[in-house]
């Protein structure tokens, strides 16, 4: 069986030790993360990012992942949209000219949902 690049990558990541990270990635990381929770937060009382927070917390996950702002978990998917949602609504890229493939930030509402839902 082939394994997919998909594969190979979710194990790449299983088997990463926080060790084997350079203080430069680790920066990188941390500014990402602290941009991302900038722009959620900033954007909690815009309509949509509203909206968002209100469907997902129509669902309710005792393993689940707390939606920024609040004191409610919902199933990870869930989350991750409400978050999501928030995470991207200041960051205004219609237009992404870098050379990586998607913005960072995409990721990051459905990083920390899965990674506070596991332990």
């Amino acid at each position: 069986m082939t394994t997919t690049l998909a594969h190979q990558l979710a194990d790449y990541a299983c088997a990463l030790q926080f060790e084997e990270l350079s203080p430069e990635v680790i920066h990188e990381v941390k500014r990402r993360v602290i941009d991302s929770l900038g722009c959620a937060l900033g954007a909690w009382e815009e309509e949509p990012c509203r909206i968002a927070r209100e469907v997902a917390s129509e669902f309710s996950a005792k393993r689940g992942s707390t939606i920024i702002g609040t004191n409610h978990k919902a199933p990870p998917d869930w989350t991750a949209f409400a978050d999501g949602c928030a995470i991207r609504y200041f960051d205004y890229n219609d237009t992404y000219l870098s050379k990586e493939p998607a913005h960072p930030s995409d990721n990051i509402s459905a990083a920390l949902a899965i990674a506070e839902s596991v332990g």
